[in-house]
C-alpha cells in the first residue's frame, strides 16, 4: 500500500503543502485558519497520516518523545493524557507515560532522561494546590520545555494550563438564577480544616461572593468536611432540612451534589423541584449517570491536555521561547442536564 504523504493531505483538504506543514509543526509567522486548521486535522485523520518519527528526529536532533507525568490512580490525568496524546501523536510525538506511584520525587528521573536527549519535554498533572520551588527551579537550571496542568497557579515563572474556576462558578450560579430566580446557597466540601482550601476552591468561592454581592443578595455558604460514613449522611441530611425550600444550590464538587442527592431521597425531596443543585465540577465522572443527571460546569481536562501538548511543541519547534510561561486559562464546559 503507498505510504500516504502530506502532500495527499494537502490535496485532500484542499489546503496547500506549506498550510499542511504550519499545521503539523506550529511554525511561527504563519496564521492557519481554525477552518483551515479543521480540514487538515479531519483530511490526517480520514487518510491516517502519520508524520515518519524517526527521519524527523534524526534531522532535527530530537526524540521526538515527551514525557507525562501523574498519578496513574487520578482519572483527571487519564482524561488530560487523552487530550495530550492526540495533540502529540497528530505532530508526529510519542507520548512517554511516566507514573508517579505515589511518590513525587521520581519526577526528578525526568531531569536525566531530557540531559541523556530521550525525551524532548514534560507536562505534568498536579493537584491544584502544587507549587514545588525546588521542581520550578531544576525545571528552570535544566532549560526543560515544560507545562503543569493544575499547577503553579501563582507562579509566573512556570508555565501552566489552569482552569478558570472563578469564571466557571459564576456561570454556574448565572444559570441556576436564570432557572429558578432563587439565591443560591454555596456548599462547599473540603478535605480537613475549611480555612485550608487549595487555591481552587478559593477562586470558586472568590467568584461565589462577588457574584453575590453584584446582585445584593444574602451569601449562604455551607461548609462541610469529606468524610464516608454514616455520620457524614446524617450532617447532610440535617443540612439540607434547614435549607428553604424550593432549594438552589451550587456545590464545589461533584461529591457534594452525591451527598445532597442522597439527603434529598432520605428526606422525600424530588430533584429539579424541591431541590435545584449544580456541581462545579466532574472528578467523579459520575454526573452523567446520576438520577436525574446532573447539571454541571466541568473541567475540560482533554482540552487543557491538548494545549499543554499544543505549547510544549511550540517551545521544541522554537516558536516560542522557554522564557515565555504566559499562563493558558481555560474556561470549563457547561453541561445542562435534568437536575434544575
Amino acid at each position: 500500500m503507498k505510504r500516504v504523504t502530506s502532500i495527499d493531505v494537502a490535496r485532500k483538504a484542499g489546503v496547500s503543502r506549506g498550510v499542511v506543514s504550519a499545521v503539523l509543526n506550529h511554525t511561527a509567522g504563519i496564521r492557519v485558519s481554525e477552518e483551515k486548521r479543521a480540514l487538515v486535522l479531519q483530511a490526517i485523520e480520514e487518510l491516517g497520516y502519520r508524520v515518519d518519527v524517526q527521519a524527523r528526529g534524526m534531522r532535527l536532533g530530537r526524540s521526538q518523545c515527551f514525557a507525562a507525568f501523574g498519578d496513574m490512580d487520578n482519572p483527571l490525568f487519564l482524561q488530560m493524557l487523552q487530550g495530550f496524546q492526540k495533540m502529540c501523536t497528530t505532530s508526529g510525538y510519542h507520548v512517554l507515560l511516566y507514573g508517579s506511584n505515589g511518590n513525587e520525587s521520581t519526577r526528578y528521573e525526568l531531569l536525566e532522561m531530557f540531559r541523556e536527549r530521550r525525551i524532548d519535554g514534560i507536562v505534568s498533572k498536579d493537584p491544584t494546590q502544587y507549587a514545588d520551588a525546588a521542581w520550578a527551579q531544576a525545571i528552570h537550571d535544566n532549560q526543560v520545555p515544560y507545562v503543569s496542568v493544575d499547577g503553579y497557579s501563582e507562579n509566573e515563572s512556570v508555565c501552566s494550563v489552569l482552569t478558570d474556576y472563578k469564571g466557571s462558578i459564576q456561570v454556574a450560579l448565572n444559570t441556576i438564577w436564570q432557572r429558578t430566580q432563587t439565591t443560591p446557597v454555596y456548599v462547599e466540601v473540603h478535605h480537613g480544616a475549611s480555612d485550608t482550601l487549595n487555591w481552587g476552591d478559593l477562586q470558586r468561592r472568590a467568584g461565589y461572593v462577588e457574584w453575590i454581592e453584584a446582585k445584593r443578595l444574602t451569601p449562604q455558604i455551607i461548609s462541610m468536611p469529606r468524610h464516608n460514613n454514616e455520620s457524614q449522611r446524617d450532617a447532610w441530611v440535617h443540612v439540607l432540612e434547614k435549607v428553604e425550600r424550593p432549594a438552589s444550590l451550587v456545590t464545589n464538587w461533584s461529591y457534594g451534589a452525591r451527598q445532597v442527592y442522597e439527603a434529598c431521597y432520605h428526606l422525600n425531596l424530588r430533584i429539579g423541584t424541591d431541590v435545584h443543585i449544580m456541581a462545579a465540577d466532574n472528578t467523579e465522572q459520575v454526573n452523567a449517570y446520576m438520577i436525574p443527571p446532573l447539571s454541571a460546569v466541568e473541567v475540560p481536562y482533554r482540552e487543557m491536555g491538548n494545549l499543554a501538548a499544543e505549547r510544549l511543541l511550540q517551545y521544541v519547534e522554537g516558536n516560542r521561547k522557554l522564557q515565555d510561561t504566559t499562563t493558558i486559562m481555560v474556561p470549563c464546559q457547561l453541561v445542562l442536564r435534568n437536575s434544575i
